[in-house]
């Protein structure tokens, strides 16, 4: 699905489950709306990649937002947001 805010009603009144990433699975618990657990099997780890246009590739705004990417998506990044 593209837009994860219609979980709940989607899921509402039934036995459907979702997968979701961490932040937003604690997100919708806060709302009292769903619950999250862990899964009960061990999952795989995703490999992620990104893909722009060549001609943007030495785009300055284009790079440092690749940068910025990069940086959030690595294990545990910790780095201000606001740069």
């Amino acid at each position: 699905m593209p837009q994860y805010s219609s979980l709940p009603a989607l899921l509402a009144g039934t036995d459907l489950i979702a997968s979701l990433p961490d932040y937003t699975a604690e997100a919708m618990a806060a709302s009292g709306q769903l619950f999250k657990e862990p899964f009960p099997f061990k999952t795989p780890t995703l490999d992620l990649s990104m893909v722009w246009l060549s001609h943007v590739d030495s785009d300055p705004a284009e790079r440092w937002l690749r940068s910025r990417l990069e940086a959030f998506m690595s294990e545990r990044a910790t780095f201000p947001l606001s740069q």
